[in-house]
């Protein structure tokens, strides 16, 4: 009990001071005339809006967190964090003033490589892919690096309308925190409600009509939370509860992060096709394709809620395959889901 009151005050902490510092941080942004300017076409905002969204979420999370967390055995989120803060002071100059794209990866892999040095999480085994089970230390310590910074530009990349990353990241923040009290990680269930409490108070803000974007800076630190997170998840090996049996960790660590992971990946694949750089910004994102068949940005946003919760039923259903073929078959799965939508964007054009 004496976590549990704890944990719930933390969410309630964190509820709080994002609230309050968001509706600050508007006011100030917008006194100074600062925010993100629509000056592209594929930018759907029609004026300037603030993009320090990120701010608020980081310092409610982080604020609540530490506040409420003691001294316990094993491995801390404490030790993300002054990597998380590194990135997240990248993501805000980003916002300020863009960073081009070699120097970010070198940032963002250089933090990757602290992250795994300093906490040692990272992807032991490849379960039969390419033949491959047990992985050598630079093999673990390469292949987690490349997720990490994956999925840090996934999560970035994935923030394209208004409320749909706050959205995306608040039913992932819940079902860690389910998985980690069950396996009795109080600690990274206090950070998981934190953050939890946080983007509830910031999606008020967030919510279409947007009055404020959570920004690189934001997208960033979620993309690495969710990240470190995820290969938490795979560490903790089987976990038993009274609601759900975990078998197969991985899985649902990849399930965590599949649909922002796989939206980067086909979009990275149709810009190839058409022989452009994979980083220049486009309308081909699975939000962009929403909207084109007519739909408004909430209704988009519920719609790919409901994908991703789709999804993570999916991953945890498929455990029972083991191995190998529930990692594929969650992959598969999320990229059916992106050809279907993309083949319903097509008969839509040839109709029209």
């Amino acid at each position: 009990m004496y976590h549990d009151e704890k944990i719930i005050l933390a969410f309630i902490a964190s509820l709080v001071i994002s609230i309050f510092s968001t509706a600050r941080v508007i006011r100030f942004s917008n006194r100074l005339g600062m925010g993100d300017k629509p000056s592209e076409e594929r930018k759907l905002h029609k004026k300037q809006i603030p993009n320090w969204g990120g701010v608020c979420v980081f310092i409610a999370t982080m604020f609540a967190y530490f506040s409420f967390c003691d001294y316990g055995a094993g491995l801390r989120p404490d030790k993300l964090f002054s990597i998380t803060i590194l990135l997240f002071f990248i993501g805000l100059k980003d916002d300020l003033e863009p960073i081009i794209f070699s120097r970010r990866f070198l940032y963002e892999f250089l933090c990757a490589f602290f992250i795994i040095y300093i906490t040692d999480i990272r992807i032991s085994r490849m379960y039969g892919v390419l033949y491959i089970d047990e992985l050598p230390y630079w093999g673990s310590f390469l292949l987690t690096s490349v997720f990490i910074v994956a999925c840090i530009n996934a999560y970035n990349m994935i923030d394209g309308i208004d409320g749909l990353l706050t959205s995306l990241s608040l039913v992932g923040s819940i079902v860690l925190a389910m998985i980690f009290y069950d396996a009795g990680e109080w600690l990274w269930t206090l950070l998981c409600m934190s953050l939890f409490g946080a983007l509830i108070g910031f999606l008020f803000f967030n919510w279409q009509p947007a009055r404020i974007f959570i920004g690189n800076g934001g997208s960033m630190f979620m993309g690495t939370i969710f990240a470190c997170l995820s290969l938490h998840v795979i560490q903790l090996g089987t976990v038993y509860s009274a609601f759900f049996t975990i078998s197969m960790p991985q899985t649902i660590a990849l399930g965590i992060v599949s649909l922002p992971v796989c939206d980067m990946i086909y979009v990275f694949i149709v810009r190839l096709m058409k022989r452009s750089s994979p980083f220049k910004a486009d309308r081909s994102h699975i939000h962009h394709r929403l909207l084109s068949l007519g739909l408004q940005h909430w209704h988009a946003v519920l719609v790919l809620v409901f994908m991703y919760i789709l999804i993570l039923y999916f991953s945890y259903r498929i455990q029972e395959t083991g191995g190998l073929r529930s990692l594929l078959f969650t992959l598969g799965f999320c990229l059916f889901l992106e050809l279907l939508l993309e083949l319903i964007c097509k008969l839509k054009r040839l109709k029209s």
